[in-house]
């Protein structure tokens, strides 16, 4: 459960970083719930997928691994 929330976290605070360089650049209003909501989204997909893709490359006994 950790994972996730950490993942979700960091996604959230990436996006939000990135949204805040982003949208001068692009000359787009900044709106930083929805770059929360997009970065939790983010966060929660990657924490989903990264264990499958690393279970892979690394043999254990986990339940990713079979």
């Amino acid at each position: 459960m950790g994972r996730y929330i950490v993942c979700i976290v960091w996604g959230m605070i990436f996006t939000f970083i990135i949204g805040f360089i982003g949208a001068p650049l692009t000359q787009s209003t900044y709106n930083p719930v929805t770059l929360l909501i997009i970065g939790a989204v983010f966060g929660l997909l990657f924490s989903l997928t990264i264990p499958k893709i690393t279970a892979k490359s690394y043999n254990d006994d986990s339940a990713y691994n079979k």
